[in-house]
């Protein structure tokens, strides 16, 4: 690189005319005379011309010393020389440190300049404005890091990137969507209807709601017309809980009639823990998500009309509760203990113990393919750095800018 600025014409010249590899290569001896050191002493200022002659000319061409043009480094340079504990700093790395370190510490760190390989270190007083500079492409920690690595140095400059950063209101509006979290599952049920999960949807200009148990799968589903009030989810809930027992546990997404005070003082009169899923994540309540789907779907091709009071409908809800799941058992195997008697030809034999598939065979199962559902995402998803109390958060609103999302 330091040669690059220079144009070169390759001539061929008399070995006895260079001077610099003829005096090196001249062998040396242990016992030199006095022409010899005379001779020495000649060819070495010889040399030293030739090398000081060299640094500013290359045959004809005059080409001077080499000049800085970076008017960033000139106001550097006249900025530490201005700078007392810089000229400090270069006195003692010039002639030697002084043996009591007590005038050593006093040097602030901060104000230390120097150079090490290609980086440079800078003075207070300039920290910000560089700070600006390298921010300019308004990326993020890391890459800002990245990028001083190659430039400039200072104590605490990581430290100084992060707060740069973190304190760009733009840069903090347009931040991404956080990355997932690793899967957890604190919610393991031991008999049905022990845990459940609810969600509404809408279909044709009326509203359903969905209750699906977390252990079988089996779906129950409420027709609400367009009352979703919280009189009115109660009063469905009071009815499911009649049918097959109160649930310790209840699972939704936190929406309108799930997050009045009215449905909150129902669950404490009936003791059921109410838990409300993260907002604006469907996959926190994917257990009713996916009940959701597959009734929605049911509806769409055997009541268009958003009437489930007919008997494709019923034959098909029958159907879905009667289909076994991928480790082998359905809803209704794992409810009653055996399978339903549907419109489905079926032999009287296939509904005896012997054809019923073990209720160990199946824990197993499950659990295998539970664990092979949720392995790669223990490796794509590491945990989130945890909030701690008082300290200031942005919250991601869902309304789109030009394709994205912002924070406030």
């Amino acid at each position: 690189m330091k040669v690059a600025p220079y144009l070169f014409t390759a001539v061929w010249r008399a070995g006895k005319q260079l001077c610099i590899p003829d005096a090196l290569s001249r062998s040396p001896t242990s016992r030199p005379t006095p022409e010899d050191e005379e001779e020495c002493t000649t060819s070495t200022a010889h040399v030293r011309r030739i090398v000081a002659s060299t640094a500013t000319s290359t045959d004809d061409q005059a080409t001077g010393p080499i000049i800085e043009e970076d008017k960033s480094l000139q106001e550097i340079r006249t900025a530490a020389s201005q700078d007392q504990d810089y000229c400090r700093l270069v006195h003692y790395v010039s002639n030697g440190f002084p043996t009591k370190t007590a005038m050593i510490s006093t040097l602030p760190p901060a104000s230390r300049i120097g150079s090490c390989g290609t980086t440079f270190t800078r003075m207070e007083t300039l920290h910000r404005r560089t700070l600006d500079r390298l921010h300019d492409s308004h990326r993020g920690i890391e890459a800002t890091r990245r990028r001083a690595r190659q430039t400039v140095f200072w104590p605490g400059i990581n430290a100084d990137i992060k707060s740069k950063v973190e304190s760009c209101e733009a840069c903090q509006q347009l931040l991404p969507s956080q990355q997932q979290e690793p899967y957890m599952c604190d919610d393991h049920p031991s008999r049905p209807f022990e845990s459940v999960s609810a969600d509404f949807f809408h279909l044709a200009g009326k509203s359903f709601l969905v209750i699906a148990d977390r252990l079988s799968g089996w779906p129950v589903v409420v027709p609400c017309g367009r009352d979703t009030t919280a009189a009115r989810v109660t009063r469905m809930f009071c009815v499911f809980f009649r049918e097959v027992g109160v649930s310790l546990r209840l699972r939704t997404d936190g929406g309108p009639p799930f997050s009045s005070h009215d449905f909150k003082q129902f669950v404490n009169r009936w003791g059921v823990h109410h838990i409300i899923t993260s907002p604006h994540y469907p996959q926190a309540n994917g257990h009713a998500e996916a009940a959701v789907k597959a009734v929605k779907h049911l509806i769409i091709k055997t009541a268009p009309s958003g009437n489930i009071d007919c008997e494709a409908f019923d034959r098909g809800l029958l159907e879905l509760r009667n289909t076994p799941n991928p480790a082998g058992r359905s809803p209704a195997q794992i409810l009653y203990g055996h399978p339903l008697c549907t419109c489905v030809p079926a032999h009287p034999r296939s509904f005896t113990e012997e054809w019923q598939t073990k209720t160990e065979d199946y824990d197993r199962r499950t659990a295998a393919q539970t664990d092979q559902s949720h392995e790669p995402l223990q490796f794509s998803c590491p945990p989130l750095p945890k909030l701690t109390i008082g300290q200031r958060v942005r919250i991601q609103t869902q309304r789109r800018f030009d394709g994205t999302r912002s924070a406030s």
